[in-house]
C-alpha cells in the first residue's frame, strides 16, 4: 500500500463566516497543495473539510500519516468519538451532533484508507503546518473580500422583501448515490447567492423524444400504459428516453417506429422543455410527425401497451377536462394545435 504524509488545517474569520482550508499531500519527493474555502461556514467545517479533500485526491487506497493541528479533529479518532457517533446513527448522547454531512465522508474516507492521525501544534516550528496555516488564511480572506456586505446576507428581514439580487448556486461537492439502467441520484452541496451552503438532491438523466403523430386524417397516434410510479394507467404521446450521445430526432424516429409501426416523412421539433428541473436533469425534445408510413412495431420485451388514435381536437378536450395529465403529451398537443397545418 502506497504511503502518503498528509498536514492539514483550516481557518475561519467570524465563526461562522468567511473561512478556508488547506492541505499539503507529499509522496516521496512529490508535494501537492490542496486548498478552498466557503463565504460562510465554521472553523470546525474549515478543520473538517481539510482532510476531505486531502483524502479524495488520493486515486487509490493509502496508508496515510495525517497531520493536524485541530483537538476537535483528533479527538474524534484517538478518543473514538466518531465511531460511537456512527454507531448511534450519528447522533450525540446529549445535545445536537454538528456537521454531520463532513463526519459522515470523513468516516467514509478513512474506511478507503488507512489513516494515522497525529496531532501537532500550531502557530509553532513545524513548516508544513505553518504552510497549511498561511494557505487556510489566504483562503479565508479571499472569500471574506467576496462575501456580500451584512445589508445584503439573508435574515429575517431582508426574506420578507423582493429580492433582485444575483441568481446562481455554485456545486462545492458531489457524490454519486445511486447509478441505474434509466436514472443516477446525485447528493451535492451548493453554496448561494449569500454564501451560505445547503445541500441538493439531483437525478441525472440523458434525456428523452416525444412525437406527435398526425396521419393524413388528423388522428394523432397514442399510447395507453400503466405507470408504477402513479399507479394509473395514462394515456401519452410516443416517448423514449436517449441514449447517451445520441441524436434526439434519431431517438424520436426509432421510439415512433417501435411503439407505433410508422414512419414518418417529416419530423418537425416544436420545442424542448425539463420535466422537472427542480432535482432532475431530463431534458425533452418533442417532435411533430407527419407524412406517416406503416410498417410494423416492435416494442422493448418489457413494455405493454395500446396504441390508439383520437382527433387532435379529442384530444384537447381531454385536456381541458383533464383526462390527460402527462405533462410532456400536454405540452405537445397544444404546440402541435398550433404548429399543424
Amino acid at each position: 500500500m502506497k504511503k502518503v504524509t498528509i498536514y492539514t488545517d483550516g481557518s475561519c474569520s467570524g465563526n461562522p463566516g468567511p473561512g478556508g482550508y488547506a492541505a499539503i499531500l507529499i509522496s516521496g519527493k512529490t508535494e501537492k497543495e490542496i486548498c478552498g474555502g466557503e463565504k460562510e461556514t465554521t472553523n470546525n467545517r474549515m478543520e473538517l473539510r481539510a482532510p476531505i479533500e486531502a483524502l479524495k485526491a488520493l486515486k487509490e487506497p493509502c496508508e496515510v500519516d495525517m497531520f493536524c493541528d485541530s483537538a476537535y479533529v483528533i479527538n474524534c479518532f484517538d478518543k473514538g468519538w466518531i465511531y460511537d457517533w456512527e454507531k448511534a446513527g450519528w447522533k450525540k448522547k446529549q445535545g445536537e451532533l454538528k456537521n454531520i454531512d463532513l463526519l459522515k465522508e470523513l468516516y467514509k474516507l478513512c474506511n478507503v484508507h488507512k489513516v494515522n492521525w497525529n496531532k501537532v501544534k500550531g502557530h509553532a516550528d513545524d513548516e508544513y503546518n505553518n504552510r497549511c496555516d498561511k494557505l487556510a488564511v489566504e483562503q479565508t480572506e479571499k472569500y471574506k473580500k467576496a462575501a456580500p456586505a451584512v445589508s445584503e446576507v439573508s435574515d429575517e428581514f431582508s426574506r420578507e422583501v423582493e429580492y433582485e439580487g444575483p441568481l446562481f448556486e455554485k456545486p462545492e461537492s458531489k457524490e454519486t448515490v445511486f447509478r441505474g439502467k434509466i436514472i443516477d441520484v446525485e447528493t451535492m452541496k451548493v453554496s448561494l447567492p449569500d454564501g451560505k451552503i445547503t445541500g441538493r438532491e439531483i437525478v441525472r438523466h440523458n434525456g428523452g423524444a416525444a412525437i406527435v403523430a398526425i396521419d393524413d386524417n388528423d388522428e394523432v397516434f397514442m399510447v395507453r400504459q400503466y405507470r408504477i410510479a402513479v399507479e394509473k394507467e395514462l394515456i401519452e404521446i410516443p416517448a423514449g428516453k436517449i441514449e447517451k450521445g445520441e441524436d434526439p430526432a434519431i431517438c424520436a424516429e426509432r421510439e415512433l417506429r417501435e411503439e407505433t409501426g410508422y414512419s414518418a416523412g417529416q419530423m418537425r421539433l416544436l420545442t424542448t422543455l425539463y420535466a422537472t428541473p427542480g432535482y432532475c436533469s431530463e431534458r425533452l425534445y418533442i417532435y411533430l410527425a407527419t407524412n406517416l408510413t406503416k410498417g410494423h412495431p416492435y416494442r422493448d420485451e418489457t413494455e405493454y401497451l395500446r396504441v390508439r388514435k383520437y382527433k387532435l381536437k379529442d384530444l384537447l378536450e381531454m385536456i381541458y377536462e383533464g383526462r390527460i395529465s402527462d405533462a410532456k403529451t400536454v405540452a405537445g398537443l397544444l404546440l402541435a394545435e398550433r404548429y399543424y397545418k
